[in-house]
């Protein structure tokens, strides 16, 4: 899309995204399989039925999210009022967005709130139930885990994509904290909430390789914006990463 197209501005708070097990796996460049390799990280992982979807195949994933700190009712009601803006935010610019695939905007929209559905009746579940806690609140960069205790660590809308309230330093922080606790960390999207491309990846992407972190970009078939889409992977090196 060129530069004088018409945009959404930049959201200026970061949004809860309610995105499908369908959509991780094509907008990450993944199958079923590599999710079941081993342990996932899903950061931050908002309204997605992911985890979910993932455990019901025997997967192994656990859900970060500052907002798992509140209780079902609560958590509900605001999922489902960022719903209702995302969409309104969807209708204002339908020009940007490819969703044929998805049967159209309305189609688009109805997978959304399935998904969120799907997550907020897990969560109670989970908040209710006695066992292990799948949803657990925190934030980048500091996470409550162990060196390298994840395979895969998936990061959905929220690196690049609220680059107006975050810094390359914090950029690089959180990635370094994903890499810490996860062999490989794949990103998407690489563009900001008003559909333009991160101005300092280079610049990012050169000090993680000073760093022993070797990056790539690759074409994934995941299509939401008409624009060109991409997924950053980053993996350890041979050497230390901090």
């Amino acid at each position: 899309m060129s530069d004088t197209a018409p945009r959404l501005e930049p959201l200026n708070k970061i949004m809860i995204t309610s995105r499908d097990f369908s959509e991780y796996l094509e907008m990450f460049g993944l199958t079923e399989n590599d999710v079941l390799v081993g342990p996932v990280l899903d950061c931050a992982a908002g309204a997605s039925d992911f985890a979910l979807r993932a455990r019901g195949l025997g997967a192994s994933v656990v859900s970060v999210d500052p907002l798992y700190d509140r209780r079902p009712d609560e958590l509900r009601g605001r999922v489902l009022d960022e719903l209702d803006i995302g969409e309104l935010r969807a209708r204002e610019a339908p020009q940007l967005y490819d969703l044929s695939w998805a049967g159209g905007l309305d189609g688009y929209l109805g997978m959304r709130r399935a998904a969120a559905t799907a997550f907020l009746d897990d969560y109670e579940r989970a908040w209710s139930g006695g066992g292990p806690r799948p949803y657990l609140s925190a934030a980048l960069p500091d996470l409550p885990f162990g060196e390298g205790q994840f395979r895969l660590g998936l990061v959905p809308n929220l690196l690049f994509t609220y680059a107006n309230l975050f810094d390359r330093d914090w950029h690089r922080a959180a990635l370094l904290e994903l890499l810490r606790v996860c062999d490989e960390v794949r990103v998407h999207p690489l563009t900001d909430t008003s559909g333009r491309f991160y101005p300092e990846l280079d610049l990012l992407l050169a000090e993680l390789a000073e760093r022993g972190v070797e990056c790539q970009l690759i074409d994934v078939d995941y299509r939401l914006r008409r624009e060109r889409s991409r997924t950053l992977v980053c993996r350890k090196g041979q050497g230390p990463v901090w």
